[in-house]
């Protein structure tokens, strides 16, 4: 189980603070302190035991977090009401053995339309940030992408889905995706699951609008980025629409094939 470094700790109240105060080195050097007023704690010192008492976080600075979890192991057996940092994700016990991942998402969305480069090669999806690119450290990680897509070429053609950069994985996602002439009104999408690129996952159409909804894992085993992409089958200045997003979480190492209370 990982330690907390406490940097900038504040008990308001009088309150005795049962606790031990070791340097980085595990040395005691303090415990069981009482606080008549206000108790401060800076720096990177480590705390075990308990608080009598509230624990309250101040405000955090450019330079120093309000909390900082060092990367340690994990407990063999969960305990309820744990909070856990192995390096890679952060985990959350709320009763006995159960285990779980806490979901820190990194997402990209557009608040403004985006139109894209008239060319058929799979382009960047989007451009809040100019790159519309993230990088990721080694892992494994869940994602969600959905866009739609206006001013497609009236010519029979389709769209897809691909995601470049520099990060080695591999990928495994599920599509749901249509052209349509009015993408409000229901209508079947065509549906495919890929382990690769696919440049065609809404079928060909004349329609000039379109949508898609991209669901998958993505193991990556070499540090690098990830850029959420479009292909078209005819070249258009196709336009992404507003409240078109990607989103994406890490849920464990590039072994993990389970978290949690399983049997």
């Amino acid at each position: 189980m990982s330690t907390v470094k406490a940097t900038n700790i504040q008990e308001p109240n009088s309150a005795t603070v049962n606790m031990v105060l070791t340097t980085s080195g595990g040395v005691a050097v303090g415990q069981n302190l009482s606080a008549a007023g206000t108790l401060s704690v800076t720096g990177t010192t480590t705390l075990t035991g308990s608080l009598a008492s509230t624990l309250n976080l101040v405000a955090g600075t450019t330079t120093v977090a309000p909390l900082d979890f060092a990367s340690g192991t994990n407990l063999t057996t969960a305990l309820p009401g744990v909070v856990e940092y192995d390096g890679t994700v952060f985990y959350a016990t709320p009763t006995a053995s159960q285990r779980g991942v806490i979901m820190a998402e990194q997402i990209i969305l557009l608040q403004a339309a985006y139109t894209l480069t008239s060319q058929t090669a799979a382009q960047k999806l989007f451009n809040t940030p100019a790159s519309g690119q993230v990088t990721l450290s080694v892992g494994t990680y869940e994602f969600e992408c959905f866009y739609s897509l206006s001013s497609l070429s009236s010519t029979s053609g389709s769209f897809g889905f691909a995601l470049g950069g520099t990060a080695t994985f591999t990928q495994f996602f599920q599509s749901l995706a249509i052209r349509n002439g009015t993408v409000s009104s229901p209508t079947a999408p065509n549906t495919t699951y890929n382990i690769a690129a696919n440049t065609n996952i809404s079928g060909n159409s004349t329609a000039t609008t379109g949508y898609a909804n991209i669901s998958g894992i993505i193991n990556v085993s070499v540090t690098g980025t990830i850029i959420p992409q479009v292909s078209l089958g005819i070249a258009a200045a196709a336009v992404v629409g507003i409240g078109s997003y990607f989103r994406i979480r890490p849920i464990g190492s590039t072994t993990v094939t389970s978290v949690g209370n399983w049997s």
